[in-house]
């Protein structure tokens, strides 16, 4: 856990200075990124949401897709990591918004494969009481995470967030594609059965 001092310290880095450190496993990065890219989140998802593709449900897409931008963000390109964020979290809740409407796989609509804007305040602008917060309610997630997940499903899992198509998850885990899918299905059901907690 970050003292004050310290987050107030990653607090002064850039968005792009945070996506590195993301690389290189800082998860108190990533919530800090999360907290500044929360706002967007929520916008982002309201504006995808449709019956089968709820916003709750969009803004955790959003997540996973906001943390696979920290790995895949170029930092020598002329795009900036918000706008590389935004763009990354647009596509992959359109993604899942076209599954829903594809009619394929209706039982488990948020299972779409990975693929590949209005200013939001940064988390810096946000009220330090709602930081704290989105803190809180990460540490519980992970939590959660480590005491629900069977070691395939945890497996999975940080193979997805990380980036990793199925394909490529399957072959580095040694199991099928359908125990990948499977597996990743188990989690999102365990995570919308927190939600409704």
């Amino acid at each position: 856990m970050q003292t004050g001092e310290q987050w107030e310290t990653l607090d002064v880095l850039s968005d792009e200075a945070l996506a590195l450190r993301c690389k290189e496993n800082d998860d108190e990065a990533f919530r800090l990124l999360m907290n500044r890219f929360f706002l967007l989140l929520k916008k982002r998802a309201a504006d995808y949401a449709v019956p089968g593709a709820e916003a709750e449900d969009l803004v955790q897409e959003g997540l996973i897709a906001l943390h696979r931008a920290t790995y895949t963000y170029d930092v020598n390109g002329k795009a900036s990591f918000r706008h590389y964020a935004d763009v990354c979290i647009s596509h992959r809740m359109c993604s899942v918004v076209r599954h829903v409407y594809s009619g394929k796989n209706k039982a488990n609509t948020m299972a779409a494969p990975i693929e590949e804007a209005e200013d939001v305040p940064a988390g810096s602008e946000m009220d330090p009481q709602e930081i704290l917060i989105r803190q809180e309610e990460l540490t519980a997630l992970e939590q959660y995470l480590r005491d629900n997940l069977t070691d395939i499903e945890s497996k999975v899992l940080a193979c997805y967030l990380n980036g990793l198509s199925y394909d490529a998850i399957a072959e580095k885990l040694s199991i099928t594609k359908k125990s990948c899918d499977n597996a990743m299905q188990r989690v999102r059901r365990k995570l919308k059965s927190l939600r409704e907690q």
